[in-house]
């Protein structure tokens, strides 16, 4: 019998918040990945691709929402969803 998995993602993540660096970091971790894979990846100076936690910058923000298989929305929606709230 298997057990039901448990969501814990509100342990880490506040759902409609943009998710912290730690967290943005341990996700990349467990699939695998670092902020220094991604920078080599994208031919990045030294820490450069620390802006995204900073400032938009899609290109990163691509790049590490690829990197942990999820959509940019999931983890910055307050950089994607204010363009909603600006037509309504």
């Amino acid at each position: 019998m298997q057990l039901p998995r448990q969501d814990m993602t509100s342990l880490f993540v506040d759902v409609g918040h943009d998710w912290s660096s730690k967290a943005i970091i341990t996700a990349l971790d467990k699939k695998g990945f670092s902020l220094r894979t991604l920078k080599l990846k994208l031919g990045l100076r030294e820490n450069s691709i620390r802006n995204v936690f900073h400032r938009r910058v899609n290109c990163y923000q691509q790049t590490i929402a690829q990197a942990i298989r999820v959509n940019p929305t999931v983890v910055w929606p307050s950089r994607y969803h204010r363009e909603k709230h600006k037509s309504a």
